[in-house]
Parts: structure tokens; sequence; C-alpha cells
């Protein structure tokens, strides 16, 4: 794991030009009225990232950088913004204005990311695709760095059905969390849970993004539900840093006036494996 304010090779992935690239540290900022996508109570956090062409001829940066942010331990995705001055990773298109650089020379650009205000000292990690994931990780400012210490997450026993909050081991350890109640629609009762997968490894990348086909069951005769989102490849997971966690929370919808009651959710790995979550569930 990188620290921020480290520089490494990095090559965007189907491309043939060769940079140096370094993240800063992470400072807080005030957004102003032209700033996009903070949710309501979060703080605003920016980061300067430059590109340094290693090449002999002049390199180009295409289209858009790959780079997923979590926060804390869990993982959760930290949101992406754009404000006056922070022009973020998307560049502009090659035929139109291309963004050319001189051997040995250098592009900077403003990265803003805002995280819920309670994440002071917080690990925020980022993971850059290109070629091969780069993974590099500073604390959120505010407050005294918080180590991060993964020595609770722990996988159980396998058995024929787990609850709700366990460790399943497998090619990425999965955790599916307690759901809760997230409203009526027309088609039923919904509900929110959070899915969790943690990168066990020490020093090596996790071996694929990860993913998981879901179903959900409702009562003893296992009605069937439907997940919201479209889980067949979770697009927001993007590759997880060697122990570290990533969490996104999803909705599924139990068809009926089912107020409580039990509720299985079935998982299917990548590769054909499955597993059975179950518990009872309130409104």
């Amino acid at each position: 794991m990188l620290r921020l304010g480290s520089s490494f090779p990095f090559r965007e992935e189907g491309q043939s030009d060769s940079w140096t690239v370094r993240v800063s540290a992470l400072s807080s900022a005030k957004p102003s009225v032209k700033a996009s996508s903070i949710p309501d109570g979060w703080r605003a956090l920016t980061t300067k990232v430059t590109f340094t062409n290693t090449d002999s001829g002049i390199a180009e940066l295409h289209g858009s950088l790959d780079v997923t942010a979590r926060y804390g331990l869990e993982g959760r995705t930290a949101v992406a913004f754009t404000d006056t001055g922070i022009k973020g990773l998307t560049f502009p298109d090659i035929e139109t204005h291309p963004i050319r650089v001189r051997p040995g020379g250098t592009y900077t650009t403003t990265v803003g990311y805002a995280v819920p205000a309670h994440t002071a000292g917080q690990p925020l990690t980022f993971t850059i695709e290109g070629d091969d994931p780069t993974y590099i990780e500073g604390a959120i400012p505010g407050a005294p760095a918080r180590p991060v210490d993964t020595s609770h997450v722990q996988p159980v026993d396998t058995a024929k059905e787990l609850k709700f909050g366990d460790w399943k081991e497998g090619s990425s350890w999965l955790r599916i969390g307690q759901p809760r109640a997230a409203g009526t629609t027309a088609q039923g009762k919904r509900y929110a849970v959070d899915l969790s997968f943690f990168n066990n490894f020490d020093d090596t990348l996790l071996g694929h993004r990860p993913e998981a086909n879901l179903k959900v069951y409702a009562g003893a005769d296992l009605t069937e539900g439907d997940f919201e989102e479209n889980l067949s490849n979770l697009p927001s997971l993007a590759w997880i840093a060697p122990q570290r966690m990533a969490t996104v929370t999803v909705h599924f919808t139990i068809p009926g006036k089912q107020i409580e009651g039990s509720v299985s959710i079935e998982v299917v790995d990548p590769y054909g494996e499955d597993v059975t979550y179950t518990g009872d569930v309130k409104n």
C-alpha cells in the first residue's frame, strides 16, 4: 500500500504512453455554490494528481482515469465532485482538445471527494486502475490518523445457512448485513442491505473484481422478491486493496403486505458457489 505523496509508474489501460503519477496529501476545501454532487452535511476534500511524462515523445491523456476512493474501515465509496478549479480526472476528448505533455513535462489536476463529517482521521483509500491497479492511502484531515485494524474480520465456519452479519470465506470474503426497512412501494415492502467484500491477501492483488448474483426470498414459503439494482456485476466495486474492505448498500422489495418475518438472501459468486444468509427483519 502506497502512502499519499508517493510517486508510482502508471500506464493507461490499452495505451502506450508511460507516466509517473503522484497523488498529494488530502486537504480540506470549502466548496463554492458551483460545486456538484456533495451530499448535505458531508465535508469536501481535495488532492492534486500530477502526471509526469516519462516517454521520449509527446504523451497524451485520454478520456477519464478510473479511480475509486473509499473511506473508513468498511470501505464505503466517497463522492467525487467538481467545482471551480477542481476539474477531476475526466480529460478532454483527444479529437477535440487533447491534453498533451512534452517529454519530462507534467500535468496537474485537482480532484475533489466528499466524505461524511465524522470521518476525520479515518483512511481514504484510492484504487487507481491502469494496466494494473495501484493502491494509495492517506488519513482524512481533521484528527490524528487512526490505524486500520481488521483483526475482527473473521469468517465463520461453513454452514448451510449463515446469519446476517457473518463473514463467508471465499475468493473474496463476503458479508451481508442485517436488512433494514426502507419504505413501501406499490410492489411491496422495500429494504436496504449492506453488501461487503474483504480482500484477505496481504501483498497481492485480489484476483478479480468482486461480483455477486443475489436472490431474495421471504417467509416460510420462500416468496421470491426483487433486487432493485443489477448485481450481476457490481460497477461500483473496483478492485480492493490488500487487507481492505469495500461496502455498498443495495435495495430489494418483498412483494405483498408482509410486515416482518424471515428473509433469506442467496448469493452466487462468479465461480458458481452459492451460500444463503437467513434472518428475521422488522419494519
